[in-house]
């Protein structure tokens, strides 16, 4: 099998249109789908600072929360494969799924060179136009140091 086609999926984006757009790239190429869904725990632990700053709560109802939290967003993590993964396979197309905790540049980096990705499907948050021109997206750096062609998509309204 050739060089696979990466879908990156996060706990902060979601587009159905990447999802299909990446199966039916795997497809039309013939080359297998990995399906990545990274866990950012940068996102936990913001949430984890603010209660904490503001008072909300103290340190053992903090790691409680955060406990909890990884576990939704692991079980979605999951829950967000398996669809991927059947939505694939009625197209005829091979998936390897993989969820990982960290940092979405460097996982979605170590991916692309672990697994010598052809291209790769990534999902860019919606952002006001103001937060955009102070902050560049994750995705726009990940387009910027990937070894391989990245295709981003903007985050889709869940209706």
């Amino acid at each position: 099998m050739e060089d696979p086609v990466l879908l990156i999926l996060s706990t902060t984006r979601t587009s159905p249109g990447a999802v299909d757009y990446a199966i039916d790239l795997a497809k039309r190429e013939g080359r297998e789908l990995i399906v990545l869904f990274i866990i950012e725990t940068d996102v936990v632990n913001e949430v984890f600072e603010t209660f904490s700053d503001i008072g909300f709560i103290g340190d053992k109802p903090s790691s409680r929360l955060t406990e909890a939290m990884m576990r939704e967003f692991r079980q979605r993590g999951y829950a967000e494969l398996k669809e991927v993964e059947e939505r694939a396979r009625k197209k005829g197309v091979k998936t390897h799924s993989i969820i990982e905790e960290g940092d979405f540049i460097k996982k979605a980096l170590w991916v692309m060179e672990k697994y010598h990705v052809h291209r790769a499907v990534a999902i860019k948050k919606r952002r006001s136009a103001i937060a955009s021109y102070f902050v560049k997206s994750q995705v726009l750096k990940l387009k910027e140091l990937a070894p391989c062609h990245v295709e981003i998509f903007e985050e889709e309204k869940e209706k």
